[in-house]
């Protein structure tokens, strides 16, 4: 991510004015006793360095960088800058100079916001890929009809969701060229 100096804080380093930012967020959105705790050390560090909350309102926008190695995280990235920024045109954007990134135009706090959600939900996507193509597996039947090892260990929480997205994933009709007998493709 690149980053916009703070006004009046050009002597801190990135990562202080960074974890401005953040607490700046946690104090604004945050909940409960996390909501107070970060403005307690908002105030702290702001005082330290001598500066103000107005020293962080800064609303420019500014385009910065993402990882984006796949066209669903640029389809990620579009939908978070919907919710954050509460608009049906969100700032996206790619550049030849800056393969499997995504630039997205934000101020600093959405900035923060952004990064949240796109770590987050990055993972969460990617491990959904894998059940989604788990189950795919499943519904249309994609491996052998050997008999396999009785003994079956429990089913995990995972292999419940798996199969139920089995069981709503229609199966792909596959009209085969190769005509086989079951008996003559277990010789």
């Amino acid at each position: 991510m690149t980053g916009t100096t703070l006004p009046g804080a050009e002597q801190l380093s990135e990562k202080v004015q960074a974890k401005l930012r953040k607490l700046q967020a946690l104090a604004e959105r945050g909940v409960g006793g996390e909501k107070e705790t970060a403005k307690r050390m908002l105030e702290k560090l702001l005082a330290r360095h001598g500066l103000t909350l107005d020293d962080l309102a800064d609303e420019r926008r500014d385009t910065r960088w993402f990882p984006a190695p796949t066209k669903f995280d640029v389809r990620l990235a579009a939908q978070i800058m919907a919710k954050v920024c509460n608009t049906d045109n969100p700032g996206v954007y790619s550049s030849k100079s800056r393969p499997k990134q995504v630039g997205v135009e934000v101020t600093p706090s959405e900035a923060i916001e952004f990064e949240l959600h796109y770590d987050t939900l990055r993972k969460a996507l990617s491990e959904h890929f894998k059940d989604a193509f788990s189950a795919f597996v499943q519904a249309n039947r994609l491996f052998s009809d050997l008999p396999g090892d009785d003994s079956s260990p429990a089913m995990s929480e995972r292999d419940f969701r798996i199969m139920s997205m089995a069981a709503a994933t229609p199966a792909t009709s596959v009209n085969p060229r190769l005509e086989q007998s079951k008996e003559a493709a277990h010789d």
